[in-house]
Order: structure tokens, then sequence, then C-alpha cells
């Protein structure tokens, strides 16, 4: 299902093609995957999905590839305790189990499958394909992908539990920046029903206080590094930080008034993230991100939004990495 399309039912329609799969008896287990670097809304997403079916008798497991280093997702894990664990490859005792993808596309190299059945993906990426699986449901028109979760339990006619409600609330506020930042309808009637149901005190205190005054030397090297061609700011942080801290920075870049895209990277550590940002409709920063990051890494997200990671194997200058970064704000169709 793409956004546009009809979406009531969406669980229902999930429900019954598992309870088909395990030869309708409704009991199996399911794997729930996240992007590969999974963030508050991913996490939020495939905690709430799993809650729900496991009221379906369905039982469920949740895993992730890649690192979590962010420390106000790794709080929420633990607070809420979400049973989100990390695989390698796949996961062994249930490679046929069928696998959801949740907050990501396989399609846009963010989630390769964790088992050998990808049976399902519910994301809200723009620029994403539709995989050949037997349940999609992708809503671009969705600011999160906790809205959407959120309204299969709205479906089910359920009130999740504190914890669960909780998370959601973190997942919208991540990736609206706290409303900032493409609000849809669905977002907005998701804060409504769980806004107090859930502990919306607590989810924003953790969402907003995810630095350290460790983290200053980033700030420090992130400006004395920026360097500016038309319409972008690019900067290479020579020291290794955190995923959560590179974005934080994106965001703060696209405040000045000349800069319409910001592209910030870690240069540092065996995991080195990326993150672009853009303010022009005419700029896609997924676009912009994989094009740039061609044969050399991986990345995706929205529109406005997204995050990457080169291949801890490949040896790359900073200059050649500007140079990509151009040329991809070039041919995507940006002006600069």
């Amino acid at each position: 299902m793409m956004a546009g399309a009809h979406s009531s039912g969406a669980f229902s329609r999930m429900t019954a093609l598992l309870e088909d799969h395990f030869g309708g008896r409704g009991k199996g287990t399911a794997v729930i995957q996240t992007h590969d670097f999974p963030d508050h809304d991913a996490a939020a997403s495939a905690f709430a999905l799993a809650r729900l079916l496991e009221k379906r008798g369905i039982e469920v497991r949740l895993c992730y590839r890649g690192i979590i280093n962010s420390f106000s997702l790794k709080t929420m894990i633990r607070d809420l305790e979400i049973p989100l664990h990390r695989v390698h490859g796949t996961v062994k005792d249930l490679r046929s189990a069928p696998c959801i993808v949740v907050d990501g596309n396989p399609t846009n190299t963010n989630a390769r499958p964790v088992t050998d059945f990808l049976f399902g993906v519910v994301d809200h990426h723009a620029n994403s394909g539709v995989p050949g699986c037997p349940f999609t449901d992708i809503r671009t028109n969705c600011g999160s992908c906790a809205a959407i979760i959120a309204g299969y339990w709205k479906e089910e006619r359920r009130v999740p539990d504190r914890k669960i409600a909780t998370a959601l609330l973190m997942g919208i506020e991540m990736d609206t920046d706290f409303l900032s930042r493409r609000v849809m309808k669905a977002d907005m009637d998701a804060l409504h029903r769980l806004f107090f149901v859930g502990d919306w005190e607590y989810g924003t205190r953790v969402v907003k206080t995810s630095l350290s005054t460790q983290n200053l030397p980033a700030f420090e090297e992130a400006v004395t590094h920026a360097r500016l061609q038309g319409k972008m700011l690019f900067s290479r942080i020579p020291l290794e930080t955190s995923q959560e801290v590179i974005a934080i920075l994106a965001d703060f870049f696209l405040r000045f008034r000349e800069i319409f895209v910001t592209v910030v990277i870690e240069d540092e550590g065996a995991e080195r993230h990326i993150s672009v940002r853009s303010r022009d409709p005419a700029l896609s920063a997924a676009l912009i991100i994989r094009e740039a990051l061609r044969d050399i890494g991986e990345g995706g997200g929205h529109d406005y939004m997204a995050g990457g990671v080169i291949d801890p194997a490949v040896s790359i200058s900073e200059e050649e990495l500007f140079r990509r970064f151009t040329d991809a704000m070039e041919k995507t169709g940006g002006h600069q």
C-alpha cells in the first residue's frame, strides 16, 4: 500500500496473512526488524507493533543490524524495556520466519532482511521502491512511522499501555522534530490520542537532553571544518562521536538563512556516519546522500532528513567526499 491508498484495515490484513502463513492457527513467531541504524521512531514502531501482534497470539522477536550509539535512544530502550536485540547477518534460529521491516525498506538499502522470508514492510520514507512481499503499508503522507503503528492500535480499538504510548510519542517527537517539520494529520491524530496516555514529560526530557559536555569538541570541530558551496554547508568532524551528535549539528547549521542543505560527516571510528538535511523542496536529502555514497557506503531517508554510513573498508579524502556531495546536488536537481 502506497501513500494515498486506502489504509483502513491494514493491521487486519497483516494478521490475516500471518495467520494464513502459520496454517490458520494464528500461532507462530515473526521477526520485526528496524532499519539498520535504528532511531527513536524505528524502535517505538517495532515495540508497539510487537505488543499488538502478541495480543493476536503471535510471538515476536525484535532485532536490528548496525549500532546504537545514541544516549537518549539507549535510555529509552532501557527505561521502557524494549526488547530490541542486535543481530549479525541472519537470525539463525528463525531463518525461515516471516520478517516485518518497520521504518525502513529493503529497496532503500537501509534494511536488509534478517531472515530468508521478507513478509512485510511498514514505512513512511519517500524515494523507495515497492518490495516484493505479501504485505506492504508504505505511507509517505505520515511524518513518522509511529503514527502508522498508533493507527493499528486504533483500528484494533485498543489503548496502548503507558510504556508503549510513551515510546510512540517519542517516535513522533523525534521524526517531526517536536512538530516543527513535516507534521501530517496522522501524526497529530496519534499525538492527540497518546499524549495523556503516555508519559510525555519523560519522553520530551529524554529526547531533548541527548547531549553531554563530552560532545563539545565535536561542535568545535564541526564549526572549524565547515565549508560552503552555494546553498550547501559541508563539515567533516575528524573525531569519533555519535550519530545523534552529527544529526543535531546538521539541524543546527540549517538555521543559517543562507544555507539550504547541510552535510555533516563523522570521519573517525569503525562506523563513519553522515547526516544530511535539506529545507529546499528541490533538493532531496535522501537522493543526495544515496547518490554521494554510491559504491562507497549506503544511505537513505526523507527529502528533508537523511542519514548514511561510509563502508569501513573505504579510504576516501575530505576533498573527494566534498566533491561527491556537490556533484550529487547537481545531479539530483540542485542549483548552486
